[in-house]
């Protein structure tokens, strides 16, 4: 099973620049003329045709700008307004209303990398490397409202992290288990049954709620479901050949992508229920880039990079309310990419490293 590992991301951060420079929003983008549907057995989500674009219809996704920001990687947003940004392995917080770059954390040497924000915008995770040992990250907490520094300790290197709720982090751990991080840098064990604890490759541990998901070695993704009064939690494995997943805020739907290894058959992105049931599928490429909910969890962004650039191409998001996948950026083409959307979901931050660093922010009217 392929994984993205956070030490794939480390070392391409190490060795290019992860930012923004003058806000610049374009009232429109070149995109490509063509957008196919996806003939399937399953429930059919429809593409919607690009020349409806410029007539939007009641409740339907549109571009409405674009902001090319050079040589650098956006990360996270703090608020609508403010995007925490990577440039030559810093951390800074970029100000969209007048341009303008400050240190997240001053006084910091070691190189940074990645940063997340909890989900009510008041800490921020991020990590730091160990000069002349580039297998090593440290990860830390960061208090908005103080800038009080909180030490994590080391982190597994292929392994991701995650906010499980606004005061705990959630990721896994060497030799098998899943942990939990609260503000204070303290980690507890989520209690799992022996046979679970003992599989030491966990990925992609996410938690909505009170539920828990995580992919297998085997590339099932299992829900884990733990109440007081038993001894073990239920765990229910709920989808199958999955390289990766992501669950929408609301803990309603999850959207994988699925592969089956060993054949020429594209990868899948699909839209399951918390209980497996198919409810359609989304798009199909030679490479789909990991997807990411809006806060709401009305619409649902990702990438699409075909090696023979014949079908889906592009950046889309696909509408819950309409039913629909829009394509609303061509231009990006780099199957790496990774993106963001600010608290009002409406605008997105993604990066691409196809032509160079470049980030943009992307304006959505809903």
């Amino acid at each position: 099973m392929n994984k993205i590992m956070l030490f794939c991301r480390f070392y391409r951060l190490y060795r290019l620049s992860i930012g923004i420079g003058c806000m610049l929003l374009l009232s429109a983008c070149s995109m490509l003329t063509n957008t196919g549907g996806l003939r399937s057995s399953e429930p059919q989500l429809t593409v919607l045709p690009l020349d409806t674009l410029m007539q939007k219809q009641a409740d339907e996704v549109m571009l409405t700008s674009v902001a090319p920001l050079k040589n650098v990687y956006g990360r996270t947003w703090l608020s609508d307004t403010e995007l925490i940004i990577n440039k030559k392995d810093r951390l800074y917080m970029y100000h969209l209303e007048n341009g303008k770059e400050n240190a997240l954390t001053p006084g910091r040497t070691s190189p940074q990398y990645l940063a997340l924000t909890s989900q009510d915008g008041q800490h921020v995770f991020f990590t730091e490397g160990v000069d002349g040992d580039p297998y090593q990250i440290l990860g830390y907490i960061w208090d908005v409202s103080t800038g009080k520094v909180t030490s994590i300790g080391q982190l597994d290197i292929t392994s991701t992290v995650s906010w499980a709720d606004n005061k705990h982090l959630i990721t896994t751990k060497v030799g098998g288990g899943i942990l939990l991080i609260d503000l204070n840098g303290h980690s507890s064990n989520v209690v799992l049954p022996d046979a679970v604890q003992q599989q030491d490759s966990l990925d992609s541990v996410q938690k909505v709620g009170k539920i828990i998901y995580y992919l297998s070695p085997d590339t099932i993704v299992y829900r884990l479901v733990q109440y007081a009064n038993q001894p073990e939690p239920t765990i229910t494995p709920i989808a199958h050949d999955v390289r990766a997943f992501t669950v929408s805020p609301d803990g309603q739907r999850i959207a994988i992508e699925q592969r089956v290894w060993n054949t020429t058959e594209p990868a899948k992105l699909i839209m399951i229920d918390t209980e497996g049931h198919v409810e359609g599928t989304l798009g199909q490429g030679s490479l789909i880039s990991h997807s990411v909910w809006s806060p709401d969890s009305r619409m649902l962004a990702f990438s699409i990079h075909q090696v023979n650039q014949q079908g889906m191409n592009g950046l889309y998001i696909f509408d819950q309310h309409t039913g629909k996948t829009t394509l609303v950026f061509a231009k990006i083409q780099d199957a790496n990419t990774s993106m963001q959307w600010n608290p009002s979901g409406d605008h997105l931050s993604l990066y691409d490293e196809s032509r160079g660093v470049m980030t943009y922010i992307i304006g959505i009217e809903k």
